[in-house]
């Protein structure tokens, strides 16, 4: 977790990173897709979906946001879809860092891609930074931070990030640390900021699904793979597979409008 104690340590982390991900964001500027830099989010989910196999289903483990793994000649994502939108987004952009920059790692079992996060590990560090870096558009941020200032000048300047909110759909403390990072405000301030308590204080106008989970299901790829094993087992064995799926399909639907049930 990112708190004012910790921010100044983030701050450098991320200067001292910075120039290798601005390689990276290039090499994804060299691939030529528009989407890059029209809508980076997209551009993301996309390539994740034609490139691996994408796993949507929620999790009820607020520590839990995904992973990426190699088995078998694949590669597989899940993002957890029982967080917030605002996370949910980040995730993708940080397992994408994973699949994109680490895939050699990757097929190696001994590394630990399923571990939670460790804030200063250079391995977790790396992704969460391009996931800013990437779904943060410099010129973007400083123009409607400025536009909001002037604006919106009675509002506190955490407020102000509620409303950046709107724009990226990214997490409250992702814009706070961007920010200071880019020195549009003091680290003091951001510090400050950090404290805010957001989620209990989201503006009347402001889209609030940004806050609530998605709980989308999504096995992507699930028929390909079937296809891809008929000829290769016996009938009998595939049509035990697919039945198993429809079953946990069926649970993990139940599960989702059970916990929508209990939020409303």
């Amino acid at each position: 977790m990112i708190t004012k104690d910790n921010l100044v340590m983030i701050l450098e982390h991320n200067k001292t990173h910075l120039p290798k991900i601005k390689k990276a964001l290039d090499s994804i500027s060299s691939l030529g897709d528009p989407l890059t830099n029209v809508k980076p989010l997209d551009f993301i989910k996309t390539y994740l979906y034609e490139h691996t196999n994408v796993l949507q289903f929620p999790i009820q483990n607020p520590d839990y946001g995904g992973l990426v793994y190699y088995y078998n000649g694949d590669y597989y994502i899940h993002i957890n879809t029982a967080q917030p939108r605002i996370y949910e987004n980040f995730m993708w952009a940080h397992k994408f860092y994973h699949f994109f920059f680490d895939r050699d790692n990757i097929k190696n079992p001994e590394q630990n891609f399923i571990k939670i996060d460790q804030i200063y590990d250079e391995k977790e560090r790396l992704p969460n930074l391009f996931a800013s870096e990437f779904l943060i558009n410099d010129f973007v941020l400083e123009r409607s931070f400025r536009f909001l200032d002037t604006f919106y000048t009675k509002q506190s300047l955490p407020e102000k990030v509620m409303r950046l909110i709107n724009i990226f759909q990214i997490p409250y403390k992702a814009l706070v640390v961007k920010l200071a990072q880019n020195e549009l405000i003091s680290i003091n301030d951001a510090k400050k900021a950090l404290d805010y308590d957001y989620r209990n204080r989201i503006p009347h106008d402001m889209d609030k699904s940004f806050f609530e989970p998605s709980y989308t299901i999504n096995f992507s790829g699930f028929e390909g793979l079937f296809d891809k094993a008929k000829g290769l087992m016996h009938e009998e064995d595939l049509q035990s597979i697919k039945k198993s799926y429809s079953k946990i399909y069926e649970q993990l639907l139940a599960s989702v409008h059970s916990q929508r049930r209990t939020e409303r």
